[in-house]
């Protein structure tokens, strides 16, 4: 398999389940190449947006394999949903270091004014069928993880650290928080 068609099926894969690119953002949207581009994806006007990189998989970055990020949110949360990806994928370019399921990335400050969102938690994607998070190869082997980005509040952090990201989503999962809301209270 050569470079060229390694990857071959990223596109389609992301518009299968996360609807249709409805916009692209270079790598060189900021001026300079930040080492990755940004696609808009919404299956309909009115639905979720998601804000998923292209091109991070490319970066020199120690992981088991390749990634992408994505983030989720309410449709009127675009310019939100764009940052929080942004800042996270320069994050793990400056870091050199790719990200894994079920970790947190704390903020010192929020990451969207007017909220506590103190950082991110690194999932399976909530809203899409298990097999996004991997994108296969025409073998049906493995070649690039998709890690979902869900904004977590400051004491959501905390409860993190303390006791472990399944007790977070079981909060979740009792209180039915809405993990496309940035503007969300916090569960605990």
């Amino acid at each position: 398999m050569t470079d060229n068609e390694k990857y071959a099926g990223y596109l389609d894969h992301i518009q299968h389940h996360l609807g249709q690119i409805r916009q692209a953002e270079a790598p060189t949207a900021e001026g300079g190449n930040r080492g990755f581009g940004i696609f808009f994806c919404q299956i309909a006007e009115g639905d979720a947006i998601s804000v998923v990189t292209n091109g991070l998989r490319f970066q020199k970055i120690t992981t088991v394999m390749p990634q992408e990020l994505v983030c989720t949110l309410n449709e009127e949360q675009r310019d939100q949903a764009h940052l929080i990806t942004v800042l996270t994928a320069k994050l793990v370019i400056t870091m050199g270091e790719g990200l894994m399921f079920d970790q947190v990335i704390p903020s010192p400050e929020p990451l969207v004014e007017g909220t506590d969102m103190r950082g991110v938690m690194t999932m399976a994607h909530p809203y899409c069928d298990e097999d996004f998070e991997l994108l296969l190869d025409d073998q049906g082997r493995a070649e690039l993880q998709i890690i979902t980005l869900v904004p977590v509040t400051g004491a959501e952090v905390a409860f993190v650290r303390e006791h472990g990201t399944d007790a977070l989503l079981e909060r979740w999962e009792e209180q039915e928080v809405d993990a496309l809301d940035v503007y969300r209270a916090s569960a605990v």
